[in-house]
């Protein structure tokens, strides 16, 4: 197939080692593959491995690699939303790095290898690292990985174990771009998304999969709705883009009907979502405004570079943009592991948090036949998932705390000072049996004290560290309110 690289916005027509998503001339973001769809004899080649069998879709290279990426799991959720949705999971997690990067790698380490290039070098904090390190690993490059220092352990360990050479620089990922740019001048390939639109190619076989995938799956043919996680931007479109080339390449029938697509962002980096809403141009999240915690780090971008491709797909596709806090991710996580078996990236979870929230506002019509792209494994940020855990127990340390402080308080006040009055004065909340374990732990923090009593009731007293801990807590309360 015939290939050229052009700018959409001045349709000049560049070099084809033309790597830039930059137009050279017109300096618009707009540079990207084109294909001759005059030519016949298209076809999905089975007899090639990995994202290969797709060659006649894809740009062509002399030399090229895989470690047998894509075709990976779709299949109907077992028990997330019954009776709600006819939800299926496209479980990019399968790859051999772990995430649907590794349809990325596959043609940027391609390249390198046709032009001769003996070292790579890419601005990344996981993902695309972890894969462009195995990858250059199999063809023996030298990858160096400009990460941030918020990079989570998992991921930093995974390109460690690939032998990649990481440099931690900067504290976001915009920071380590800085970086990534001047490593380029030593004749490295540059293999960060930002500026390699083979980024869009390798990640349109997605879409390109699940049309394959679709003929297998009888409910899956009138597929109404793609939910896709947004960080940059550039999955949501090249999934768009991919549907549609499908359609040009007539890999789909002439009246297949578009699912419209949904985008998933973090609350507090969800510039693309605001400009969905409210049709203005997306706007660079300022660093005084971004939140210390990261527990989905692989999507939270301050300038997501395909913004505005990604908010055009989801109009074109009359589609939805929506934004989902941390809390939900985290409950999603934990719902897609408990209902499905799926260990998902923090990140991947978006997907889940957002079909929840879409049916409980009645967005989606009932039975909508829905498919959700888990971007990732869970194992790539296990630490995250953990402290998230950890938090719950914390959170349910404190309410057990906040049961000792009411009996510390019935003590003080001389409401009640014994088991059972406590208990009834409590309301019977929690049982008796409880009362008299809260009440033994609070003398062994020498809290109360056993008094004498005229009758055979074990009676307390509260001691002035009690008195000390219920002042402090009154403040923490006065503080927080």
């Amino acid at each position: 197939m015939t290939e050229k690289i052009v700018c959409k916005i001045c349709q000049a027509e560049l070099n084809l080692q033309q790597r830039s998503h930059t137009c050279p001339q017109c300096s618009a973001t707009s540079v990207e593959y084109d294909f001759d769809l005059s030519e016949t004899g298209l076809a999905i080649k089975n007899s090639e491995k990995g994202i290969w069998r797709y060659r006649s879709f894809l740009p062509h290279f002399e030399k090229t690699i895989s470690l047998g990426e894509g075709q990976t799991p779709l299949r109907k959720a077992l028990h997330l939303f019954q009776d709600k949705v006819n939800l299926f999971l496209k479980i990019e997690g399968s790859n051999p790095t772990g995430s649907y990067l590794d349809r990325v790698s596959p043609l940027m380490v391609s390249d390198a290898m046709s032009r001769n290039m003996q070292s790579l070098v890419c601005a990344s904090d996981g993902n695309l690292g972890a894969s462009l390190s195995a990858y250059c690993a199999a063809a023996q490059i030298k990858c160096f990985c400009v990460a941030p220092k918020s990079t989570s352990p998992e991921k930093h360990t995974q390109m460690l174990a690939y032998g990649a050479e990481v440099i931690d620089y900067g504290e976001t990922i915009d920071d380590s771009l800085d970086l990534a740019v001047k490593m380029i001048e030593k004749g490295r390939y540059q293999a960060t998304p930002e500026f390699n639109i083979l980024t869009i190619e390798g990640a349109k076989t997605v879409s390109l999969e699940i049309v394959e995938q679709q003929n297998t799956f009888g409910s899956l043919k009138e597929l109404e709705y793609i939910v896709v996680p947004m960080g940059s931007g550039g999955l949501l479109y090249s999934i768009w883009k991919g549907l549609k080339q499908a359609k040009d390449f007539k890999l789909i029938p002439s009246d297949y009907k578009f699912p419209k697509i949904i985008g998933v962002q973090v609350e507090g980096y969800d510039s693309i979502t605001k400009s969905f809403d409210d049709g203005n141009s997306i706007q660079e999240i300022s660093k005084k405004n971004i939140s210390k915690n990261k527990l989905a780090d692989a999507i939270m971008v301050r300038n997501p570079i395909f913004g505005e491709k990604a908010v055009q797909s989801i109009k074109e596709s009359n589609g939805i943009a929506i934004s989902v806090s941390e809390k939900e991710i985290i409950a999603a996580s934990k719902l897609l592991g408990k209902k499905e078996g799926i260990f998902a990236e923090l990140s991947s979870a978006t997907v889940i948090a957002a079909v929840d929230n879409l049916l409980k506002e009645k967005i989606l019509p009932q039975n909508a036949t829905m498919l959700a792209i888990i971007t990732a494994s869970g194992m790539k940020t296990s630490g995250a998932f953990q402290k998230s855990t950890s938090q719950d127990k914390k959170v349910e340390s404190l309410r057990s705390m906040g049961t000792k402080i009411e009996i510390l308080e019935k003590i003080n006040s001389k409401d009640s000072n014994f088991g059972y009055g406590i208990w009834k004065s409590l309301g019977q909340m929690i049982s008796l049996q409880a009362v008299y374990q809260h009440l033994r732990e609070l003398q062994i923090r020498e809290l109360i004290i056993e008094i004498e009593s005229n009758d055979r009731q074990k009676r307390y007293s509260i001691t002035s560290k009690g008195k000390q801990l219920i002042k402090k807590m009154n403040e923490l309360e006065e503080l927080l309110s």
